[in-house]
């Protein structure tokens, strides 16, 4: 028999789990601040810009524009490791990756996201697969997403949403208005039902974000289906349970919202709270864990309620950077602001740029001067145009 060799651990000074906007943009800003060695942990070979998956999905934008080379971005002086984090050692500060390599760190930053939970849906990725479901979520579903939309000119489209845990849960009615318009330019809107199904009594929890979405929803004559939870999806069937009982919903189109679930070695490597479902459970104003002061966490992997959009993560990717030393000097730490933002194209000439903040659900706006609220083409040109840019040449690279 062969004998097992253990390999020594590598040792950096930050190791940062998750190569994505808040892993990758963290890593940049962390090597600009002076941090002499970081490690960063990403299988993936490639680099997904995710707000533009929706305008892929809406036909406003092109796959290749929203992917690049993983390796064309990480900085200078961070290690990248092409691997999967199976357990963190919080005591040892120890990070075991899938290829057998332990890491050692002064700190590690939890930035990997949430995983995509189809098997919680009976039915979805059969139906993913089959091609009566759609989502603008995953990268492989984007371009048929588009053609589904535009080949459909009557019946039934059926589109979801649904509360936390969720990737920028807004962004989903960004397909939404974006083919009620296309329809309507087309002149078959007024031969389809078209169906918003959603777990919530409310549209969103922020009361003038929630009254610009339903000014839309009425344009279009949405029919909202509110406090309804999609159960499974049989062929071109919802299983559906509302306020009056289960119905089954015949539909045409299905476009989907996944549902999410925490990376289970959070939850293996006692990272998870009691109430979080298995995300990490930190400080939602300074971002480290409660127990752990060596444990960060950001974006989608934490346990920050709402706060689980790509704006929000440039203001997490901050409030780390800065914290890291100054847990290290025993000076006060920052707090994170709550700032997320909700872009929610109304129409293919319009988007609502919905800034608030995730924990008191009030209204911010970081352009005094332009109404955030108020649906208008520069919105949309900022979102679809100049933001892409900002963030291949500016966020992820640690300069914005």
């Amino acid at each position: 028999m062969a004998e097992t060799v253990a390999r020594s651990p590598r040792r950096h000074d930050v190791i940062v789990i998750g190569g994505g906007n808040g892993g990758m943009s963290l890593a940049a800003r962390l090597r600009k601040r002076g941090c002499p060695d970081v490690a960063l942990i990403e299988p993936s070979a490639h680099h997904v810009y995710k707000p533009l998956q929706n305008y892929v999905a809406g036909g406003l934008a092109r796959r290749d524009e929203l992917v690049r080379a993983q390796t064309s971005l990480v900085p200078q002086g961070v290690r990248l490791y092409p691997s999967t984090a199976q357990r963190v050692d919080a005591g040892r500060r120890e990070v075991m990756l899938a290829d057998g390599t332990v890491l050692v760190a002064g700190d590690v930053v939890i930035a990997c996201g949430a995983e995509t939970d189809w098997e919680s849906l009976p039915g979805a990725r059969r139906a993913l697969r089959d091609g009566i479901a759609c989502t603008s979520f995953e990268l492989e579903h984007v371009e048929r997403t588009w053609d589904r939309i535009r080949a459909l000119d009557r019946g039934t489209a059926v589109f979801t949403l649904h509360g936390q845990p969720a990737s920028g849960r807004e962004t989903a009615l960004k397909p939404l208005f974006l083919a009620c318009d296309h329809w309507r330019r087309r002149g078959v809107l007024r031969d389809l039902r078209v169906v918003l199904v959603h777990d919530a009594d409310r549209l969103h929890p922020v009361d003038e974000i929630a009254a610009a979405i339903r000014t839309a929803i009425d344009d279009y004559g949405v029919e909202v289906l509110a406090s309804t939870r999609v159960e499974s999806i049989e062929q071109d069937t919802l299983a559906v349970d509302g306020p009056e009982g289960t119905a089954r919903i015949a539909a045409d189109l299905i476009h989907l919202l996944p549902p999410y679930r925490a990376p289970a070695f959070v939850g293996e490597s006692g990272l998870a709270g009691e109430q979080t479902q298995g995300f990490v459970d930190v400080d939602p104003r300074t971002l480290q864990h409660r127990d752990h002061p060596h444990i960060w966490a950001l974006g989608d992997a934490a346990d920050l309620g709402d706060a689980r959009t790509g704006g929000a993560l440039r203001h997490q990717v901050k409030t780390v950077v800065e914290n890291i030393p100054r847990r290290r000097s025993g000076r006060p730490l920052l707090e994170y602001d709550g700032y997320t933002v909700a872009p929610i194209t109304t129409s293919r000439r319009a988007l609502v740029f919905g800034e608030y903040d995730s924990r008191t659900h009030r209204v911010m706006r970081t352009i005094p001067l332009l109404d955030p609220l108020r649906p208008r083409p520069w919105w949309l040109a900022l979102d679809r145009w100049v933001l892409p840019q900002l963030y291949w040449h500016g966020i992820v690279r640690g300069r914005v």
